[in-house]
Formats: structure tokens, sequence, C-alpha cells
């Protein structure tokens, strides 16, 4: 280690200054530092309330461009940073008024509404209620509209009083064996009236059908043993009696019952039960398990 040569007593370091000596050229501008700093602070504590009075500007606004013409409703010689935003001045007028502002208000109505409520006054079918008269008839009446209700052009022949046409019918596993004779046009079926054997208006038109379309309505009585089947197979196998019995009494009927479909027997019947089915076609539930 190196000694530090030692310094007279009365001698001072050179760095240090002596008492009543001028401070060195680092601390010369401190005091005009101090000076400066203090008059910053006034004038910051001066501009504080005037900065606190004046709203902040919007953040979201984006700046006017220089030269852009001012909005409706403002005048000219507002600047572009104290204009308000276009909601508070909406309130604003809202406010003024006393009127409650309703969202939409201003929208125009939509054509597609329109267009519904003409199609509803209207009617329900529009351009096609022409054709929905006759099934808004049926639903009225609850029945059917009967096919082909005009009477054929044909002149009823005079049949002798003893004589008898008979036929028989079929439908499903209905039989209907009948007899036409001369008379005033009533029906006799299993000893009843057809009103009372067939309950369904729908049935008994059915049955009539025949000797409507001939022509025969008051002028040939029927008489008719049924068994077998169901209401409807029943009425659709008289029809189909009444039919051929007419074309035994005039055979000029047989092409205008034939296009009318009722000399034709139905061959629908219930198909047959399968072995390991459970019906016709039903199979038993698959169990994987």
């Amino acid at each position: 280690m190196t000694e530090e040569p030692q310094q007279p007593e009365g001698e001072q370091p050179e760095d240090e200054p002596t008492q009543g000596e001028a401070p060195g050229p680092e601390i010369e501008g401190a005091e005009e530092l101090a000076q400066a700093a203090a008059q910053g602070e006034t004038r910051a504590e001066e501009e504080a309330p005037a900065a606190e009075e004046e709203p902040p500007a919007a953040a979201d606004e984006p700046p006017a461009a220089e030269g852009e013409p001012p909005a409706e409703g403002e005048p000219a010689d507002v600047a572009p940073g104290d204009r308000p935003r276009p909601g508070a001045r909406r309130k604003q007028a809202a406010g003024d008024s006393g009127d409650e502002v309703i969202p939409g208000a201003h929208l125009e109505p939509d054509l597609v509404l329109e267009e519904r409520a003409a199609a509803e006054q209207a009617g329900e079918f529009g351009e096609y209620e022409q054709y929905a008269e006759g099934d808004a008839d049926e639903e009225a009446t609850g029945e059917e509209a009967p096919a082909d209700a005009e009477p054929v052009a044909h002149t009823p022949l005079d049949l002798a009083a003893d004589a008898r046409y008979a036929a028989t019918g079929k439908r499903k596993s209905a039989v209907a064996r009948v007899i036409l004779k001369p008379g005033e046009g009533t029906y006799n079926v299993n000893g009843r009236h057809l009103d009372e054997f067939f309950p369904r208006v729908r049935l008994q038109r059915m049955a009539r059908q025949p000797l409507e379309a001939a022509g025969y309505q008051t002028r040939m009585d029927v008489v008719a043993r049924i068994h077998g089947g169901g209401v409807s197979a029943q009425a659709t196998a008289l029809r189909h009696g009444i039919a051929r019995a007419l074309v035994e009494a005039d055979p000029a009927l047989r092409g205008e019952l034939k296009r009318r479909g009722y000399l034709t027997r139905d061959p629908r019947v219930k198909e047959r039960k399968k072995a390991g089915l459970k019906k016709a076609r039903k199979r038993p539930q698959f169990s994987k398990r």
C-alpha cells in the first residue's frame, strides 16, 4: 500500500474553497434555476381555474376539417371544437319541446306489411277465391259435393207394372241384393227406409246417384237386402247393385253409368296378414340385444 503524503497542519486542500471565497462555476446558476421554477409554479396556479371552467373536448369526436361548412342549425362563428354532440342536441331539443322522443319514428313503413294487409282484405285465398267456393260450401254443410250430379240426357222408358230387375252389388265384404220395380222412388233396405238405414247424408246421396243420373228417381222403387261390411261399404255395394239392375232395365244407360264409375266393382280390400308380421306389413320391433 502506498501512503498518501501528509499535508501540513496549517494548509488546506486546494479543491475545497476557503471561507469568504466565491463559489465555483457549477453553483453560480443555482439561484436563477430556483427563480424560474418559482415563476412556473405561480403561472400554473393561475391557469388551473380557467382550465376547470372550460369543458374538455370530446375524445371520440373527429376534428372538423378546414373549410368545412357548419352543420344545419349551428351558427357559423362557432368553433369546431365547441360544437355539441348530436345526441346532446337531440336530447336538448326534446327537453325544450317537452315531447318524448320515440326511437324509429323517422323510419318509413315496411311495404311488405302493406301488401300482406291488402291480401287479407282481398280474401284468404286471393286470386284463387273462385276455386275455394265449392270447398267452403261443403265445409259449411258438412257434406261432400256429389260428382256428376247432372242427369243423363236420356228419355226414361215406360216399364211394365209387373216388371222386376234384380242384380247384386259388392264392395269389400258387403253384399247387396237389389230388386228394381216400377213405383214412386221409395227405398226399402232391410225392411227400413234409406234415411234410417244410412244416417249419414253422404251415404244417402251415394245410394241415390244411379237413379238420379238415369232420371228414374221418381219412377222406380228399390228393395234391397244387405249384409256384411261397414256402413260405407254397404252404401257403395247398394249403388253398385242399383246400377247393374238399371242396365238390365235399360241397356242404353250402360255407357254413361260406366263412365261415371257406378258399374265398376271396387277391388280394394283389406290385405291379408303374413306369417312373422303383426299385420299385413307391420313388423315386430327390432331388438339388437
